[in-house]
């Protein structure tokens, strides 16, 4: 259902639309100023007479409705603009529509902002101030002498500095590499027949203006604009507020450039101005089309006058704001290099064929730290082409320590540091705190809901200020998504600025409401990933949606789970790591599903709560036991049985013993692990917990086949099934019927067992397992080798094999390499079946599987009729 507009909206609405009707109807220039970059302004007024343009322009904050009404007239809220109104570039207006009179009343915000001593928080607008048509000339002379009287306060600026550039030579480094996508629309806009304007934004550093340059000097450019290209630096991101060049000032360089001798250039702005679009328009008709290139512009003001009239010249501006709307204009937004661009850029900026380019790896490493940010990989390159003993793997080492990688990014007067200074001096006000603030959140991307909770906002909000930052490019939308991404150097910055400017109580408090959003999510996720979702309805549809939100979020989870635990806010770092846990475990990750769990471990230890522990140690059993570390997995679940026995922990108990006997008949034998997981039967039936008793039978039957007692195991399996599908965890489900496929296939029941894998897939692939639906691949190709089913065993053994190849499970990856061995055997092609088994044989000795290396070898034996065996990799 489309949004609907609010009354509010509406309102607002329609003072601007009256105030713009006003202004044209009697020939004045207007724009209206984005929405998103709410500086206080609305509207961009460019004066005329007679038709003619003045060169004189103003902004104008329009508010509409009755809470500006006032007893003796209206007033107009200063808010956080009071900075932006008394300094900026152009005079700012002040317009209150009355809706009830339909009435225009007007004042100048920025005279009275300069002559108010004190700070005000309204500004009252008298009532004698109405705007109208009759009145509407004495207002224009008005806003021209005010205009005119603050420009005579910068005739002493520095000049403009204003490039002709030549169509023989190229104004860009020689090192400039890549843009060809950039280069091409550019280019493909200056040349068509409509607006030829294009605004290039993004972050400082990028590259822009090296873009600019590059294209301002290719020869096929010079042959559009047979006019000349005319490049003027606006100074729009100069610490110095006061040195930005304003239109004012840029008429006289501009009109030099353009080749009007200086004698012929007037002293006053307006004729300045004049002259400027007759000298414009004169080149057009003579077919010598200008290209106009403003560089470093800040503010739409600084160059709406200086815009060509009709379409005939080109204009380019670059800026890292997108300013506000101007007719007409392409924006190409700038991101940065790829990784093979960076590292081209990176060999360019040093000697050629220098000693140190040989070796990728570090420079790879450098330019992911640089974010591939043109500017920090031309600094790195340079830091390293003046030292010429400081070889690349030492400067890795010196930026690799996140907290002074900001230092190290400096050669000279060109730091990344300063660059992003600048950009924060010129943010709106209003704006710099939310900007240190998201530099909380642990990650450099995050979703409009976390970037809410970390502002303290509500979403609308949050998105509003994304949005602005975006258009000052330090943060940018994550295409197709409703996340945002800050880039890394950016991130380190805002978090430097956090540390000096936000309390350290508002910055607990931002990170602790994220952290709660992902607690409440996660566990939802979680739960649905187990099969028992909550919520009515609940988050995640399916476990598809929860797994997918996992992907995305995963790395912000872990991220979280470890800051909270070093801020103390051990609940979290707990909750979080637990929760990550059978994600992590369906997607393979051992190592990170380890890394989470001892996390969990050290925040349970940390809290001293002693039953968090048992479930955290669990953990880290069952992860140590997927990555075959099977005594340190040992030695970690028989100290959290201890302890879950020692406090009378039932449900620890059940789950220490569940994974220790799991581990045990991995490792030692399933004969010595039978005993362990009868116990952990009979405590699950006391504990009278289903998933446990079902997990423990399932565990119970996989020892009883491997000890050859398939009678009890097909048992045990069957019975684990029906607490499995009882407790809902269907992918527990899945190991019992795949637990049971096999074992009625070494009971010779192949038929039954095939019927057991297709259950077994159907669980699967509804939580979407990919381990377990490849293990079931493995198991239903021995089944199938059993039935002589040859062309459909090949298949699912070599789906197996590429999945664990895949994933680097080397020991289920030497298992599918045993059983395409034995098929090849089967098919009478015994040579490759020895590269198979030579292949699995390699594997599990590397592996310490004595058993497997055993039974690999007897059957080599017993394919090639010797006695001993042949090294892998040997043809005899």
């Amino acid at each position: 259902m489309p949004a609907s507009v609010t009354r509010n909206r509406r309102i607002e609405r329609a003072g601007v639309n009256a105030l713009r009707a006003l202004l044209e109807e009697h020939d004045q220039i207007v724009q209206e100023i984005d929405g998103g970059n709410d500086f206080g302004e609305d509207l961009f007024v460019m004066l005329t007479r007679g038709g003619e343009r003045t060169g004189a322009s103003i902004t104008v904050q329009v508010k509409s409705g009755d809470k500006y009404k006032r007893a003796n007239g209206y007033a107009i809220p200063v808010d956080a603009h009071a900075s932006d109104w008394r300094n900026a570039l152009l005079p700012v207006f002040g317009v209150v529509f009355d809706v009830g009179s339909r009435q225009l009343f007007w004042v100048n915000l920025t005279e009275t902002l300069e002559s108010s001593q004190d700070a005000p928080t309204w500004i009252h607008v008298p009532l004698e101030q109405e705007l109208h048509a009759r009145n509407l000339d004495l207002f224009l002379e008005v806003a021209h002498m005010f205009v005119e009287k603050r420009s005579s306060r910068h005739t002493g600026e520095s000049a403009l500095q204003v490039a002709l550039v030549s169509g023989t030579s190229r104004s860009a480094p020689s090192w400039f590499v890549g843009r060809g996508q950039e280069r091409r629309a550019i280019k493909a806009k200056l040349t068509e027949s409509g607006a030829r304007r294009v605004l290039v934004s993004g972050m400082a550093g990028v590259g822009k203006t090296s873009l600019v340059d590059w294209v301002a000097g290719e020869p096929d450019t010079h042959a559009v604009f047979s006019g000349g290209v005319v490049v003027a630096d606006m100074r729009g991101f100069s610490v110095n507020r006061d040195q930005l060049a304003r239109a004012g000032t840029a008429y006289a360089p501009l009109l030099s450039a353009l080749g009007v001798p200086a004698g012929e250039t007037p002293r006053d702005v307006e004729s300045q101005a004049a002259l400027y679009h007759r000298t414009l328009d004169s080149l057009g008709a003579a077919g010598s089309p200008v290209l106009l290139v403003f560089d470093n512009v800040a503010e739409l003001s600084q160059v709406a006058e200086l815009l060509p009239r009709g379409t005939t010249h080109g204009v380019i501006i670059t800026s890292r704001s997108r300013l506000g709307i101007i007719e007409g204009v392409e924006t190409i937004k700038l991101e940065c290099l790829g990784p093979a661009e960076s590292e081209v850029l990176f060999g360019k900026n040093l000697s050629p064929g220098d000693d140190r380019l040989r070796d990728p790896l570090p420079i790879r490493e450098i330019a992911k730290l640089c974010g591939h940010l043109p500017l920090a990989l031309s600094v790195s390159a340079a830091i390293m082409k003046e030292d010429p003993d400081l070889d690349a793997v030492e400067l890795l080492a010196e930026l690799t320590a996140e907290k002074t990688r900001l230092d190290v990014l400096q050669f000279g007067d060109t730091a990344v540091r300063a660059a992003l200074h600048v950009s924060l001096i010129r943010l709106d006000e209003s704006l710099r705190a939310p900007f240190c603030k998201l530099s909380i959140h642990p990650g450099s991307q995050m979703s409009e809901p976390v970037a809410a909770a970390v502002l303290g906002e509500d979403d609308p909000q949050a998105r509003s200020v994304l949005r602005k930052l975006g258009q000052a490019s330090l943060v940018s939308r994550v295409p197709g998504t409703s996340r945002w991404k800050m880039h890394d150097l950016v991130h380190l910055f805002s978090a430097e600025q956090c540390r000096t400017t936000i309390s350290e109580v508002e910055r607990r408090a931002a990170f602790g409401r994220a952290a709660e959003l992902y607690a409440q999510i996660s566990h939802e996720a979680d739960l649905t990933l187990r099969g028992t979702p909550e919520g009515n309805p609940p988050r995640f549809d399916a476990v598809g949606d929860a797994l997918s939100w996992f992907d995305v979020d995963c790395a912000n989870l872990q991220a979280t789970a470890r800051q909270a635990r070093e801020f103390g806010m051990t609940e979290y770092a707990f909750v979080l790591s637990m929760n990550l846990l059978v994600f992590l475990d369906l997607r393979g990750r051992g190592p990170e599903a380890l890394q989470s769990a001892q996390t969990a471990h050290e925040a349970a230890r940390q809290e001293h709560d002693a039953e968090r522990q048992v479930r955290a140690l669990n953990n880290v059993g069952n992860a140590l036991t997927s990555l075959r570390r099977f005594e340190d997995a040992i030695l970690t679940l028989t100290k959290a049985l201890a302890i879950a026995e020692r406090i009378g922990f039932l449900d620890g108990q059940c789950d220490a013993t569940i994974a220790l006997g799991a581990a045990v008949r991995q490792h030692r034998s399933p004969a010595e692990a039978i005993p362990i997981l009868v116990e952990a039967v009979r405590l699950s039936r006391k504990n009278q917990d289903a998933n446990d008793l079902g997990t423990s039978l399932t565990n119970l039957g996989s020892a009883y086949r491997e000890a050859g007692m398939l009678g009890p195991a097909a048992t045990a399996y069957a019975e684990s099934i029906r607490f499995h599908h009882a407790s809902g965890d269907r992918r527990k489900e899945a190991s019992g019927h795949a637990g049971l496929g096999v074992t009625l296939s070494q009971l010779g029941r192949l038929e039954q067992s095939v019927k057991s894998f297709q259950a077994a897939f159907s669980a699967y692939r509804e939580v979407q397992d990919e381990f377990g639906i490849h293990l079931n691949y493995l198991n239903l190709g021995h089944a199938q080798l059993a039935m002589s089913n040859l062309p459909e065993a090949r298949h699912s053994l070599q789906l197996a094999h590429r999945y664990f190849r895949d994933v680097s499970n080397e020991f289920q990856e030497a298992a599918s390499l045993a059983l395409l061995g034995t098929l090849e055997w089967m098919s009478n092609a015994p040579s490759q079946a020895q590269i198979h088994y030579n292949l699995a044989l390699r594997m599990f000795r590397k592996l310490g599987s004595q058993q497997h290396v055993a039974a690999i070898e007897g059957s080599l034996r017993e394919m090639l009729g010797v006695h001993t065996i042949p090294e892998p990799g040997s043809t005899g």
